[in-house]
Formats: C-alpha cells, sequence, structure tokens
C-alpha cells in the first residue's frame, strides 16, 4: 500500500490547465481514496491517465502544444475497445488521453489541436465536479474530480449485459465493475453520498438502468466472477463472502433509498 497520489508527478506538467481538467477512471478512484476517504491507496492500478474535458480541437490548442514541447507525442492507444484511441505519450511518465462529449453520432476523434476522444458519457462526468487538495513535492495542487454518484453511475451504466459475452467485453466490464467495488465495499462512508448523488440525476432512467445493470452482472454472473478475481488479487486479504455480502446488502439500500426519495 501507498500513501501518495501517483497522479502527483503529473501535476506540476498540467498546472496551468488543471482548472479545465476533471480526472476520471482509474485516477479518480485513486484520489476518493486519498483526499476524501484518506486512507492509503493500492499500488495495483493502471498507469495511464485519462482525463475529461469539455472539448477537444483548436479550443485546446494550446494545451496540445504544451504537451508537444514536453516530449510528448501523439500515439493511438486502446480505450474502451478502440484500438485506434489518440493518446499523448512520453517515456518517463506513460499515456494520458483526454475525453471529450459526444455531441453528434459517429462523431470521431479531434484530428486538429488536442486529441480528445468523444464518448456520449462524459458530459454526465462533467457535470458539477469537485475540487480535491493533492499535495505533490511541497506544493498543493487543485484538481478535479466527478460527483462521486456521477462516477458509480458512469461505471454500472457502462456493464455489458446478455449472453455470448466476448473476452474483450467481460474484461472492459469487469474493469468498471472493479472500480465500483474498489470505491463501496469497504467505504461505507461513501455509500450515502453516492445515493445523495443518484437523486439528482436527469433522467431518473439512467439510475433504473444502472440497478438493473447490476442486478444482472450480480454474484454468479461471468462479469462478477472476473471482477472478483481482479478485487481479490488487488486486496489479497479481502473475502469472498465480503463481496457477496456487499451486493446483497446494496441493491435493496440503493433502490429503497430512492423509492423513499420520489415518495418525499
Amino acid at each position: 500500500m501507498r500513501v501518495y497520489a501517483s497522479i502527483g508527478s503529473w501535476l506540476p506538467l498540467l498546472k496551468d490547465f488543471l482548472p479545465s481538467l476533471v480526472v476520471l477512471e482509474e485516477k479518480a478512484v485513486e484520489l476518493y481514496h486519498f483526499s476524501l476517504l484518506e486512507k492509503p491507496v493500492s499500488s495495483h492500478r493502471a498507469q495511464d491517465v485519462i482525463m475529461g474535458i469539455a472539448k477537444g480541437g483548436k479550443t485546446f490548442q494550446a494545451l496540445h502544444d504544451h504537451l508537444l514541447a514536453q516530449g510528448f507525442q501523439r500515439k493511438n492507444r486502446k480505450l474502451a475497445g478502440n484500438p485506434n484511441s489518440p493518446a499523448y505519450f512520453r517515456g518517463d511518465l506513460g499515456t494520458l488521453q483526454f475525453i471529450c462529449p459526444q455531441i453528434k453520432p459517429n462523431q470521431k476523434p479531434t484530428a486538429q489541436g488536442l486529441c480528445a476522444i468523444p464518448d456520449r458519457r462524459v458530459s454526465l462526468l462533467l457535470e458539477n465536479p469537485y475540487a480535491v487538495t493533492v499535495p505533490y513535492l511541497g506544493k498543493d495542487y487543485e484538481v478535479w474530480i466527478p460527483q462521486a454518484g456521477r462516477f458509480i453511475l458512469d461505471k454500472g451504466l457502462r456493464l455489458s449485459t446478455g449472453r455470448g459475452l466476448d473476452g474483450e467485453r467481460i474484461y472492459e466490464s469487469s474493469r468498471d465493475l472493479l472500480l465500483m467495488l474498489d470505491l463501496l465495499v469497504s467505504n461505507e462512508e461513501l455509500k450515502e453520498e453516492v445515493v445523495n448523488d443518484l437523486h439528482e440525476i436527469r433522467p431518473p432512467s439512467l439510475v433504473k438502468e444502472f440497478i438493473e445493470n447490476l442486478k444482472q452482472n450480480g454474484p454468479g454472473s461471468v462479469i462478477w466472477d472476473s471482477t472478483q478475481k481482479l478485487y481479490l488479487e488487488r486486496y489479497p486479504g479481502s473475502k469472498i463472502v465480503t463481496l457477496t455480502s456487499w451486493y446483497w446488502k446494496f441493491i435493496p439500500y440503493i433502490t429503497r433509498s430512492l423509492e423513499e426519495a420520489r415518495e418525499e
């Protein structure tokens, strides 16, 4: 275990642009642990950095130019099943990818200015983010992360359902479910905050879809079994019964909480 945020080494490089960026995926989970829950962070995490941004292209040409001037190179990396997702790479730091809201069907990644990958769910994550303070080398940096409930909702909405899933879809969904379990299983104090955030989600049908996805990917499903293995690798001292117990308590809790909110 370690008690610092691995994204720290990126912050001096991005300091002038941090107000426009929202940290997503693995690094966001790190920051929930580190800054909000004030708990140690597991070292078994992806090294890539993924940032949400309002838009790519010429609007953020300055950020693109800055990255190139700092020795980054453009290259294609795989993201969400797409093997040709543009990214920025530097050998000593790794890979940095930007995701922006998708505003039209079949929208392609921006080719001019800042390379950003369009994604229809990113607008949800960029709404009302909150800032956390991350210290690095004696300086404090203000970094934005999504609301916890929106982050959890996004992971749940990405879970694949149905039969005949191929290995890639199972793995991608398992990674998303892993991030949910990483935040919620051992952090009871975060559960109420997540539910409160879900009360504000519009349209409410997104939350219904989220709950249904969780029901279809619970204990005994192929995605749950795959996620369980990943979780136990990350937290080898954990027990399977802890995960299943959490699941069978969380589904009724969140369903009841949302029903009570509607009645009020």
